[in-house]
């Protein structure tokens, strides 16, 4: 029998030594555990282990936070899990989980799941598949993030550049089709004026130039959905606008609210923006039948007004002088004690406040104090203005004018020939081009030609209007320029140069061209 000595190690004194060791390593262990559940809390994941060889699921991390459901809740069989999916979404998630298990490696899926509340959100799982190793089965290991914001974000990107490219291809058709209007608006208004008498053909020549007028009306609408057009003031009769629009406003209203319109004569002339006014007339509109979901009455009076004092409406001072007053009365169909509630809706529709801005922005007023009695009512005071004496445009074109030389510089063929007719007819010379660069090309080819105009398109291929009088105006700076477009982009572009460029809208109307170009030929001396 071996003697122990002091060099003989007693096997008892290992244990304690073990047992240190595997505390510690417990504590790792721990420790490691809840830095893991920081982690996943913090970036709001949630991680799952699933044993696939007992079926046993552990989930930790943002469970909570994401689906109001706790780990323990659902922990254990996978198929849990799968009632949390939404219905539509399990069979592509069952096939990409089978998938896996098959073939291993990595795997993703999308999928949407039921929070307690019983909402849904937008799950991204990401996982890889851990084959069996001694001691353990085969483990499917994830991680599940919150996605439905990002996708939210992504889809109203998305509507955001369709809703780019679809302005950019309702300004393109504006563009064309506004060319298109130019000519039909500008031979018309020479047919009329050609006809001396009036007759028959006469009303139709007329006919087709307020269909024009009209339909240049509406190119501007659809140009309003993206870009806001520029303002074009000009003298506005509010009760033949009315007219027009009536139509489209019952249609607005349907069958529940009933719209009777009274149009007084001897009304003032008026300045404004025509499309803002037709927009005026829609938004309100709108805002009645929302103030009258049970269906009603609407009544628009147009009269003449003579204000002698000055009087305060919206807070503001009117002016004495002739007003265009629009009276709207609205009654709804249930009665009694309603007025007060209509006024309030209709004082907090946003329509109502849309239209009061645009109507003082023609320096009109929106008058609400009777809007809370009954019945409802809403006045516009439209300030007249002394109708201009303007000569027809065949007095204009019959006006002896300087001859000068104009280069034309359009792409569209049709509204070339019609600014063409209309200037030679003036007396001046024309020389044409279809786009910049050829413009460019003339001056290059004759070191002597100077035109005393350049009446250009802003949008063409090869170089723009802006460019082309750019480059121009470095070599002849006593060049005057008249840019066109029928683009709200480019009218804006266009402002900023003031100074230097003139700005005329498509479609323009025979008198528009002629009082643009005789305005700035006006004291030049003619070319020689």
């Amino acid at each position: 029998m071996l003697q122990p000595n002091s060099t003989t190690t007693n096997p008892t004194s290992l244990v304690p030594s073990n047992e240190d060791e595997l505390k510690s390593e417990l504590r790792n262990l721990r420790q490691w555990k809840l830095r893991m559940e920081g982690a996943m809390q913090s970036a709001e994941q949630i991680l799952r282990e699933w044993n696939t060889s007992t079926d046993e699921s552990i989930y930790s991390g943002a469970m909570e936070w994401l689906l109001g459901i706790f780990p323990h809740e659902i922990a254990g069989q996978f198929e849990i899990w799968m009632l949390l999916i939404h219905p539509d979404d399990r069979t592509a998630y069952r096939k990409e989980i089978k998938r896996v298990l098959s073939q291993g490696g990595p795997f993703q899926a999308e999928y949407r799941a039921r929070k307690r509340s019983g909402q849904y959100t937008i799950f991204l799982e990401r996982g890889y598949f851990i084959a069996a190793t001694e001691g353990s089965g085969d483990v499917l290991s994830s991680v599940i993030t919150d996605v439905a914001d990002l996708r939210a974000m992504e889809a109203r990107l998305s509507q955001s550049q369709r809703a780019e490219a679809f302005s950019k291809l309702t300004g393109g058709v504006a563009h064309d089709f506004n060319n298109m209007l130019s000519v039909v608006i500008g031979y018309s208004q020479i047919l009329r004026d050609e006809m001396r008498e009036k007759g028959e053909l006469l009303g139709f020549v007329e006919e087709i130039e307020k269909a024009a007028l009209r339909a240049s009306s509406l190119t501007n609408q659809l140009l309003a959905f993206s870009h806001p057009p520029a303002i074009r003031r000009s003298s506005l009769q509010i009760g033949e606008l009315l007219n027009d629009v009536v139509k489209m406003l019952r249609r607005l209203l349907g069958e529940q609210i009933q719209l009777a319109v009274e149009i007084g004569a001897d009304l003032p002339m008026i300045s404004g923006d025509r499309s803002q006014f037709e927009q005026v007339f829609i938004n309100l509109a709108v805002a009645a039948r929302e103030a009258m979901p049970q269906g009603g009455q609407l009544r628009i009076h147009v009269f003449k007004e003579i204000v002698s004092q000055v009087r305060v409406v919206s807070k503001k001072n009117l002016p004495s002088g002739n007003y265009t007053r629009v009276s709207l009365t609205f009654s709804p169909t249930s009665a009694g004690g309603e007025s007060k509630t209509l006024g309030k809706a209709l004082e907090k529709n946003r329509n109502l406040s849309t239209s009061a801005a645009v109507v003082e922005e023609n320096d009109g007023r929106l008058d609400l104090s009777l809007i809370s009695q009954s019945p409802s009512r809403l006045d516009l005071f439209l300030p007249g203005v002394r109708e201009p004496q303007n000569p027809s445009d065949r007095q204009a074109l019959e006006i002896t004018a300087s001859p000068a030389t104009i280069l034309l510089v359009e792409d569209d063929s049709a509204i070339r020939n019609f600014a063409r007719t209309v200037l030679q007819r003036l007396g001046h010379k024309i020389v044409e081009a279809d786009d910049g660069e050829t413009a460019l090309s003339l001056f290059e080819s004759d070191a002597a030609f100077a035109p005393d105009l350049v009446l250009t398109d802003m949008v063409m291929p090869r170089l723009g209007g802006l460019q082309l009088a750019r480059k121009i105006q470095k070599k002849h700076p006593g060049t005057a320029f008249l840019l066109t477009s029928g683009y709200p982009d480019q009218q804006e572009i266009a402002k900023e140069h003031d100074a230097d460029f003139a700005f005329l809208n498509k479609p323009f109307s025979v008198g528009d061209l002629i009082s643009k170009v005789g305005s700035l030929l006006e004291g030049r001396s003619p070319q020689q």
